[in-house]
């Protein structure tokens, strides 16, 4: 049976748990105040304990701690699903599996809504016509709408049994980040820099862009923002990507060059790259000549890795304001309330 992918409203149960499970027994012992010396690790024959982890990388100890509280509020939104189902079983005298389902009315789905699908899944489908299909992406639609119902109920219910979960807000790490003479704008002096570590190649980061220009725009003179190198090495291009930018910064053309690498996310190839210098204005002497010493260029984009590394970075793209760390291509919002909150300390 053909594979069409699910809605995605609810995660699932088990989202965090295999992260957890490595984190959770010296995690629940930080949250309950307890001694953690009873959980450690020895390398060539010297003892580590999570306070000697938590020194050298805080930011491993702050997921850690994350994602425990994350495991938390989904157990406790599952033990509040099954009292608020046998609550409703009770008072209705049904089963408590037919609570969320209850007035469903299952329709069949259009010929239009049909069509939509198959031409959204068509290359999944390889090729198949859509009357071989069709009865796999009906099933769909209606599990779909049946999802969607019960999703729905179980917000009204959450709201009626006055639903609240309360978990301990975390304060993430303040780590220290270095320019290293990186490519940079706004004030030395500002009160906030916004460090990104970034790939030429990831999709996540050329969304992020519109973002970061509005984040520049919005706090024009206030911020400073600074780019170092994080090519993921699954990323076949991206590495002499960076080499190259780096050569557009000696002629003072990274940001041109820089726009113009992330227009092209998908069309890096070592060719295209050089090509694409000349249309950020770069000199092509000048350019090609750099390219010569792109092993000691190299040097300069590894030592980036390896800091974002030291770090915690594993994904691109990945921020830290003020040293606070920012995961992802998140929406504007999630990175204003940090910089409002630092420009006004």
């Amino acid at each position: 049976m053909l594979q069409i992918p699910k809605d995605q409203g609810v995660s699932p149960k088990m989202k965090y748990t295999l992260g957890v499970l490595f984190f959770l027994p010296f995690v629940m012992a930080c949250a309950k105040g307890k001694s953690l010396s009873s959980n450690y690790v020895t390398i060539d024959g010297k003892k580590y304990t999570v306070d000697d982890v938590e020194k050298e990388s805080p930011a491993i100890i702050y997921k850690a701690k994350s994602q425990y509280q994350e495991a938390v509020s989904q157990a406790f939104a599952e033990f509040a699903m099954e009292r608020i189902k046998k609550a409703e079983a009770k008072k209705k005298n049904i089963k408590p599996e037919e609570v969320l389902s209850q007035g469903f009315q299952q329709k069949e789905p259009s010929q239009a809504e049909i069509e939509r699908v198959y031409q959204q899944y068509k290359a999944q489908f390889r090729g198949a016509p859509l009357e071989k299909v069709q009865p796999d992406i009906v099933k769909f639609l209606k599990e779909n709408a049946k999802q969607r119902y019960e999703q729905a109920q179980l917000q009204k219910l959450r709201q009626e049994y006055k639903v609240d979960i309360q978990m301990e807000k975390l304060e993430p790490p303040r780590l220290k980040v270095a320019e290293k003479n990186n490519p940079a704008l706004g004030p030395k002096d500002a009160k906030v820099t916004v460090i990104e570590f970034s790939d030429f190649e990831c999709g996540f980061c050329k969304r992020s862009q519109n973002v970061n220009k509005a984040l520049r725009k919005k706090y024009k003179g206030k911020i400073r923002w600074v780019f170092r190198d994080y090519p993921l090495p699954f990323h076949q291009n991206a590495f002499f990507a960076h080499v190259a930018a780096n050569c557009a910064k000696k002629q003072d053309k990274f940001w041109d060059y820089f726009n113009i690498l992330f227009q092209n996310t998908g069309s890096l190839q070592r060719d295209n790259v050089i090509r694409l210098a000349g249309n950020a204005g770069l000199d092509d002497e000048k350019f090609k000549a750099c390219l010569k010493e792109e092993q000691t260029i190299a040097q300069e984009v590894q030592a980036d890795i390896n800091d974002g590394k030291r770090l915690g970075v594993n994904g691109t793209p990945a921020f830290f304001i003020n040293g606070i760390m920012v995961e992802g291509a998140q929406p504007l919002a999630k990175f204003e309330e940090i910089i409002d909150k630092e420009l006004k300390n």
